[in-house]
């Protein structure tokens, strides 16, 4: 339909005051003004001729005949003109020839919410601060078509209704003249176009979505052949749009991809299904990069595939760093490859020598014993205590390399038996401090190494049996509280304490709070724990107050835990 064709339609339509049904009866009764005089004369005619009578009525039924279905006919067009408009447009109105607003439809009010009154004597660029603004070249157009008395179609603006709702309409209108062609103002209609502009603004959106995408995508149809890429495409492969727009994907093929790799891909796409996987490509400039491809189908509105979707992401640095991690994992095992040897030579080699000395020392000692002066005994005797201690700390650094390379099998066991057999290790060093040791009824059965779970309890309690306050007698208990997703286990005592600087290293290994001469020691035992807690799944901490106590505390995850508590 042409501009001028619409303005046609509402004018015949609009208001009601000039409608076809009107010219059908006024045209009627013209025909029938003129057909009665052609009545009267063939009447005057056949007046004196036999049968005139009848011949004038004939005529007469006949004409009435022939209005009486001009005017059923120009009905029915009428209807069908109303029917078109009602299908195409929402509303009517007309202006006059300063474009303010005469007349409006109710049907304004049914789509906006607003009564068609409140336009009555405005323009439509009076409107413009209340509504939500168009851009202001379509402003511009629009004005310059009212004030050159054109017909306009389709201008687009936004009102607001009571409520604050936005309504998008688009106005068309046709300018009305006189027959001497003077400008009267204009038809028009309008219809709400609100649910067309949001699924605009929808489509909008998801395509600055596509398009900002962090990860690369591509759209192919079934041929294969490239018919949209992303920014982030560009970005990655160095190839264009227009490059890349019509071309296959295997301008990326690098050819390091597994055998099989495409076969599988189409294999998957064929039979409707969704491919994933790692895809070594090529970028424009011939370097390698690597990426996660999840590529999948695209139906149609009636079901059928149409195309395909990629969506890639770059994991060129996640591989490089796949790669570093590999490189230190297996720098790393040669680590533990040597430590082991270390422990080795450390078990036999290193002690062997150390045990000839000892053995030498107390030779020198028992046949020069007469001989030697006090101080040279003195001399004697610390030598032989160094080659001691130097025993135990090869010892327990044997132990610590030990702990998680060479162990038992994990299986269930008893935490209240690790414990007891722990306290059977210690009966003499509690004997002797006069220690209180009290282990609670309820500790869990958990998967472990039953000895070295033995150790780690042989050590805290000998710890807190070690660090005591002079003159007050040992207080521990064993004890055991439920932590959600782990047991934790908890040794307390009532000794001298840790300072709170002291609590993030008393778990290394080589650390010692005290002097030598304080407290004997290697000062391995409490980093042996945490590494037996670590073998475990678990970890280790410690809460202390200087002066009042300490508490060393064991998580142990549920997830390994047994059937429960005994």
């Amino acid at each position: 339909m042409k501009s001028g064709q619409g303005g046609g339609i509402l004018a015949l339509v609009g208001r009601g005051e000039d409608t076809l049904a009107d010219r059908a009866n006024h045209g009627g009764k013209d025909d029938a003004v003129g057909d009665r005089a052609k009545a009267d004369n063939l009447g005057a005619e056949d007046a004196a001729s036999p049968g005139g009578a009848e011949a004038r009525c004939a005529a007469l039924e006949a004409e009435n005949a022939r209005l009486t279905a001009q005017c059923r006919a120009l009905r029915d067009a009428e209807a069908r003109a109303r029917a078109f408009a009602a299908t195409a447009v929402d509303w009517f109105w007309e202006s006059d020839r300063d474009c303010r607003f005469v007349w409006v439809s109710d049907g304004f009010r049914t789509v906006t919410g607003l009564p068609p009154e409140s336009l009555i004597g405005r323009r439509q660029t009076d409107l413009a601060a209340e509504t939500v603004a168009a851009d202001e070249e379509s402003w511009r157009r629009h004005d310059a078509d009212l004030a050159a008395h054109l017909p306009f179609r389709d201008f687009k603006c936004g009102h607001l209704d009571p409520e604050g709702r936005v309504h998008w309409v688009k106005v068309s209108g046709i300018p009305r003249f006189t027959p001497e062609g003077a400008f009267l103002g204009y038809y028009g209609s309008g219809a709400d176009i609100t649910s067309t502009i949001q699924s605009a603004h929808r489509l909008a959106l998801l395509t600055r979505a596509v398009e900002q995408c962090p990860v690369s995508i591509v759209i192919t149809n079934l041929q294969g052949q490239i018919e949209y890429v992303n920014q982030k495409f560009v970005e990655v492969t160095g190839y264009g749009r227009d490059e890349a727009i019509g071309q296959n994907p295997r301008i990326l093929n690098s050819r390091c991809n597994p055998p099989g790799t495409f076969e599988g891909l189409w294999a998957a796409l064929s039979s409707g299904r969704q491919w994933e996987g790692e895809l070594i490509n090529r970028r424009k400039d011939g370097a390698l990069y690597w990426e996660y491809a999840s590529i999948q189908p695209i139906s149609g509105l009636d079901g059928e595939v149409t195309n395909y979707l990629a969506i890639k992401s770059d994991i060129t640095a996640q591989k490089r760093n796949e790669a570093r991690l590999a490189a230190l994992v297996e720098e790393l095992r040669h680590s533990n490859e040597d430590l082991e040897q270390f422990a080795y030579v450390a078990s036999h080699d290193l002690r062997q020598p150390l045990r000839m000395i000892s053995a030498y020392l107390g030779l020198l000692d028992k046949r020069l014993a007469a001989a030697l002066d006090d101080e040279t005994r003195q001399f004697l005797g610390f030598a032989l205590d160094g080659a001691k201690r130097l025993d135990r700390m090869i010892i327990d650094l044997l132990h610590y390399s030990r702990i998680g390379r060479v162990s038992s099998p994990m299986n269930p066991v008893a935490l209240a038996e690790v414990v007891k057999d722990s306290l059977r290790h210690l009966e003499v060093a509690v004997a002797e401090a006069g220690a209180e040791v009290r282990v609670a009824d309820d500790l869990p059965v958990c998967i472990g190494d039953r000895s070295e779970l033995v150790r780690l309890f042989q050590n805290l309690i000998g710890n807190a049996l070690t660090y005591v306050r002079p003159g007050v007698p040992p207080r521990i208990g064993v004890t055991c509280r439920d932590g959600g997703a782990e047991w934790v286990v908890a040794v307390a005592d009532n000794g001298v304490g840790i300072a709170p600087g002291d609590l993030g290293r008393v778990f290394g290994i080589f650390q010692r709070l005290v002097s030598r001469e304080a407290v004997e020691g290697t000062g391995i035992g409490l980093a042996i724990c945490r590494k037996i807690a670590e073998h475990h799944g678990g970890r280790i901490w410690a809460e202390s107050e200087p002066g009042r106590g300490s508490t060393f505390l064991v998580a142990l995850p549920k997830a390994i835990a047994a059937a429960g508590r005994d």
